[in-house]
């Protein structure tokens, strides 16, 4: 089985998502091991709005969209979960999570990671080297370099987690099965088992990439003794960060890149040892469900649009 279009998708408690072009899927493991499943219509903010889709903002807006699809989705497995284990106190109450819910959330996810990783590096150069060196360029190298540590750092300690290793498996499981459609393999798990889990289009990848155009674009800025000041360019700075993250992600999909592309999405691939692990068999199998759900839901789709332009004119 292979398809026209690319696919991606992200890991869920106990679950895995799949994004195609036009449809989102979700596959959830039950208690009773039973697998549950849904599909949702999805357009892209860019496909919508055209001037969403214009370079450099385009990055952007797909990295909130992205956050935002997530944290839907995650909200819905961890809603099963908390079903299989609290079943009568949660089917009285629980309800999913409204837009300003969602919303906040996004926006608190958002914000701990600027704080994390824009304002703590640059704070921690100010404090420690500020006094020792007044060369703009090392002073910003240096917050680089710290910044990179505490990125790699954050993914080693979480991924250390019992409940965040188990989400890294259904996160080895959904690349290995995008590997298997790619590659016209089965979609079972004895045929998405031999694939590895990084995948050259993972966010992880975009992740580190942020990490290292930032640090080429804050190169020369200037450093002033106003933590205000500094951290406030930066901030400003940080969506064209990811306007350009995307657009070279974009750009290593293009076959004429060839060696430079894997240059690109080498790191990347790298750190998807720390945010990947090695699926089993029953993790394979709920991936393999979200895939073919969304495969399902895309075909369809297709066949509907197929009909409606050779449908005769009377």
């Amino acid at each position: 089985m292979n398809t026209k279009f690319q696919l991606g998708g992200q890991a869920l408690i106990e679950g895995v998502m799949m994004r195609s072009p036009n449809y989102i899927s979700a596959a959830v493991r039950r208690k009773d091991g039973s697998i549950e499943t849904r599909v949702d219509a999805f357009h892209a903010l860019g496909q919508k709005y055209k001037i969403l889709a214009i370079p450099l903002i385009r990055g952007m807006v797909a990295l909130i969209e992205m956050m935002t699809v997530g944290m839907r989705y995650l909200n819905w497995s961890g809603n099963l979960a908390l079903e299989d284990e609290e079943p009568d106190e949660v089917k009285k109450g629980a309800t999913s999570m409204p837009w300003w819910a969602l919303a906040l959330t996004v926006a608190a996810s958002l914000g701990f990671g600027l704080v994390l990783f824009v304002v703590v590096p640059n704070l921690i150069v100010q404090y420690s080297l500020r006094y020792l060196t007044h060369n703009v360029v090392l002073l910003n190298l240096t917050e680089g370099i710290v910044k990179l540590i505490i990125f790699l750092g954050y993914l080693y300690l979480i991924g250390r987690r019992p409940n965040i290793h188990r989400l890294f498996e259904y996160h080895g499981a959904e690349h290995k099965v995008v590997y298997a459609v790619e590659n016209n393999c089965p979609l079972t798990p004895e045929g998405a088992r031999p694939f590895d889990t990084p995948h050259p289009r993972c966010g992880t990848g975009f992740a580190l990439l942020t990490v290292f155009v930032s640090v080429i674009c804050f190169v020369f800025l200037p450093w002033t003794n106003s933590d205000l000041q500094r951290v406030a360019w930066r901030l400003l700075l940080m969506p064209v960060v990811a306007g350009i993250s995307y657009e070279v992600i974009k750009l290593t999909v293009n076959p004429q890149l060839g060696g430079l592309a894997r240059i690109i999405l080498t790191p990347g691939m790298w750190l998807q040892r720390l945010t990947t692990a090695q699926p089993n068999d029953e993790q394979l199998e709920v991936s393999c469900e979200a895939m073919r759900v969304v495969i399902a839901a895309e075909e369809n789709f297709a066949q509907q649009d197929e009909d409606v332009v050779t449908e005769p004119v009377v």
